[in-house]
């Protein structure tokens, strides 16, 4: 058995996924499995994965497009590793990304799922996401601050958890599945750079985005119905206002309206203890003054 399996679902990755590949056959931590699983493309990557042959890689071809959270729960059923690691078909992971990762997961085993910082094509400096539980707890209120492609959990923590990807929540199913962990398992973001993060026209933060942005609010309202929240449309704007640091603390109105809702929710996670209020305060105080993290 591998210490880790890297699930990698390709779709329409042609000009990318060779080089997503390689960067993982030459990382240097060696003892892993890659599943490459190709969904339905019809650009020539199963081409392209069919002509690896490192016997690291299991290599898995759908004839028609089943949409990513089928790859995904099926490379999830397919893994045998002590941890799951994710990997998109069109990023570039650093030569040692699997030994930092691996590392540390070894060494604080209480930790159940972590990622990493990043670089982009918008970006020559990392992403660097809150480091600890209960940060990540609160801002993934806001933000979907875990990196899908940089994640590593542990496997015996899918299984005993039933572990998959919700199909309920088109293009946002990594955002609701970090929600819904965050009160099962503790988390964790290295500030250490390890993948670079393409950004293109055929990803679906560009393709789907109407579809994603419904269902992150989905999730985001199922997190408030946990502190006895229904939010209206126009409460929903304002939640939209403090994500986006849109909020003018020299805008009476603006501000007093903002401040309101803030205390609104901070009253009722005093009441129900959902988040750490000491960091819920802080969440929405820097969203205001435009410092996320």
């Amino acid at each position: 058995m591998p210490k880790a399996s890297v699930i990698m679902p390709v779709y329409n990755n042609a000009p990318y996924v060779l080089e997503a590949i390689h960067s993982m056959l030459t990382q240097t931590y060696r003892d892993f499995e890659l599943i490459v699983i190709d969904d339905g493309s019809a650009d020539g990557s199963a081409d392209l994965i069919s002509q690896i042959g490192d016997p690291r890689v299991k290599k898995v071809f759908h004839s028609q497009n089943k949409g990513v959270v089928a790859s995904l729960n099926e490379g999830l059923s397919l893994a045998t590793g002590e941890y799951i690691v994710r990997m998109d078909g069109d990023d570039i992971s650093t030569p040692n990304r699997l030994e930092v990762q691996i590392s540390f997961m070894d060494a604080y085993p209480e930790i159940g799922l972590s990622a990493a910082a990043f670089t982009s094509t918008t970006s020559d400096r990392p992403k660097v996401n809150p480091a600890h539980h209960e940060e990540i707890q609160t801002w993934l209120l806001f933000h979907c601050c875990i990196c899908h492609p940089l994640v590593i959990m542990r496997n015996d923590l899918v299984q005993r958890l039933g572990i998959r990807y919700d199909s309920n929540y088109p293009h946002a199913e990594d955002y609701e599945l970090w929600n819904r962990l965050a009160f099962q398992t503790r988390m964790a973001n290295l500030p250490i750079n390890l993948l670079y993060y393409r950004q293109h026209g055929g990803q679906v933060s560009h393709m789907h985005k109407a579809i994603q942005d419904e269902s992150a609010r989905r999730v985001r309202q199922r997190q408030f119905t946990q502190l006895g929240l229904e939010l209206s449309p126009e409460e929903n704007q304002i939640m939209l206002d403090f994500m986006f640091f849109r909020i003018n603390p020299w805008d009476a109105q603006s501000y007093s309206r903002a401040a309101g809702f803030a205390n609104w929710v901070l009253g009722q996670n005093a009441k129900y203890h959902v988040y750490d209020q000491q960091m819920l305060n802080l969440a929405f105080s820097r969203c205001i003054s435009v410092q996320a993290y």
